[in-house]
């Protein structure tokens, strides 16, 4: 009774059919399945593989800044799926989520992920609100009020839900 309580909620919530609600919840959520296709009927993969490029331009520009700016060296390792980062590297994910304005204070800055979500899935509408619930439920994550700390433990979360949902950026 709980389960379908939840279910009708989220569907509630995000505006879901009672199927996709149930697809939202199973523990290997594929958005590719529960999004479907994007404005003029592409797949929605299709979508992100044509705007992901964008924003891991932006991304790459504003880390090589970062990597001026602390100092590190320009053949950094990407930090997407490092578990173990150096402090350095803690503080250069921070420097580079809130230069894209991805980060503010110590959480993920919701209104920039569902702008950089719209961007990417052509303003699909479902995907912007799973973004945002995705981001809320990593800012609940953090347990750090020491910004670099914090910003590993957001990028701990969200290379969880990319990977998950085989969206590919890095940084």
């Amino acid at each position: 009774m709980l389960q379908l309580t939840r279910l009708l909620m989220l569907a509630a919530l995000l505006g879901l059919s009672l199927s996709q609600a149930q697809l939202a919840t199973q523990p290997n959520l594929d958005l590719t399945r529960l999004l479907g296709t994007g404005r003029h009927g592409e797949p929605i993969l299709t979508v992100l593989n044509r705007n992901l490029p964008q924003v891991q331009q932006m991304i790459d520009s504003h880390k090589q800044r970062c990597l001026s700016k602390l100092q590190l060296p320009a053949n950094q390792r990407a930090l997407i799926h490092e578990p173990k980062p150096t402090e350095q590297e803690k503080c250069l994910m921070e420097c580079v989520f809130k230069s894209i304005r991805l980060m503010d204070g110590n959480k993920l800055n919701l209104q920039r992920v569902q702008q950089l979500a719209s961007q990417v899935t052509d303003n699909n509408a479902m995907a912007v609100a799973l973004s945002s619930t995705l981001a809320q439920s990593c800012n609940r994550l953090v347990r750090s009020s020491k910004p670099c700390e914090a910003a590993h433990q957001l990028n701990q979360c969200i290379a969880k839900h990319m990977e998950r949902n085989r969206v590919k950026l890095s940084w």
